[in-house]
């Protein structure tokens, strides 16, 4: 081979170079040659107050009136600190998750990308032998955002569909419930309709603040009459904590939420962090989950309902 076209064969910049992954040592400085927060364009972007709200909302749901069942499977030590570690394992995994996408938007110079996005450019930045795994990891991850999500309203939609035909059953003729599902659906489509997440905000506040209220009003009967507190377990078998991880982690968890969010941010540095938006946000999560979770199995005990909500007497509704 003639030495100059040796030479043009083995210049840096050309494609088969591009198509490498890059070094550690490239990827360290990737940040210092593209920035990506720098890049991204959001229309409507949400202030750190805002995502605050939206993080609250996004996450605090009717898994919280599930957590007082959670401690009664696992007791009151037990309980409190597999919820912080659970919530540590989350925080932690969603630093990670983030870093990594933003890692992704690095070495590809974009301004932003999807999760699934972000799936399919690991396996193709990965070791060779699983770059034609890309494509496929990303449609899975897809459908496993989708999937999950589609579950997620399902379950919050039946829920307000059940309580409404409690209250309908208490004052006026009974229906099927799915009438009251149906309802719930046209009461919440044209909400679903809106696409800009600035937009929601001030919903959020509101919903928050009812949140809260409806909260209030339920520890009025958990303050009231509460028993002895040594006539509650502080620690359960271990064959129950299943069952407490499987509650918390549902009461716990928002993923594509919390990624939506940071997505949609005017700062997105902001975002992480040790006082970041989300570390604020999970520790308010934290602290409402678990204070709801120790008094609602300190006043009923093993009596405590799947949803506390249940455990309200009826008749004064």
């Amino acid at each position: 081979m003639d030495p100059k076209q040796q030479d043009q064969g083995q210049k840096p910049g050309g494609h088969d170079a591009q198509n490498e992954p890059l070094t550690i040592i490239q990827s360290m400085t990737s940040f210092y040659v593209y920035n990506p927060y720098e890049k991204r364009s959001v229309e409507v972007p949400l202030t750190n107050c805002d995502a605050f709200i939206s993080l609250l909302k996004c996450v605090i749901g009717t898994g919280i009136l599930a957590m007082p069942l959670a401690f009664r499977c696992s007791g009151f030590v037990v309980g409190s600190v597999m919820s912080i570690l659970l919530m540590i394992l989350l925080t932690y995994s969603i630093h990670l998750l983030i870093a990594g996408m933003t890692e992704c938007c690095r070495r590809r110079q974009v301004p932003q990308v999807s999760m699934p996005e972000a799936v399919r450019i690991a396996y193709e930045e990965g070791p060779k032998w699983v770059h034609c795994f890309g494509r496929a990891a990303g449609f899975l991850t897809t459908c496993v955002l989708v999937f999950g999500q589609f579950l997620l309203c399902t379950v919050y939609l039946v829920f307000v569909a059940k309580n409404f035909k409690e209250i309908g059953d208490h004052y006026g003729e009974r229906y099927n419930e799915r009438y009251y599902v149906l309802g719930a659906c046209l009461i919440l489509l044209p909400l679903f309709m809106i696409r800009r997440l600035k937009y929601l905000v001030p919903l959020n506040l509101v919903s928050n603040f009812l949140l809260y209220a409806g909260f209030a009003l339920i520890m009025y009967y958990l303050f009231s009459g509460l028993p002895d507190i040594k006539n509650r377990e502080l620690a359960t078998p271990p064959a129950e904590w299943i069952e407490f991880f499987a509650i918390a982690a549902f009461s716990l968890t928002a993923v594509g939420s919390m990624l939506v969010v940071e997505a949609h941010m005017a700062h997105p540095q902001s975002y992480l962090g040790i006082f970041g938006v989300l570390n604020l946000a999970v520790f308010f999560i934290l602290i409402s989950n678990m204070f709801f979770g120790i008094m609602g199995y300190w006043r009923f005990g093993e009596s405590v309902h799947a949803s506390i909500t249940l455990n309200i007497p009826k008749n004064e509704m």
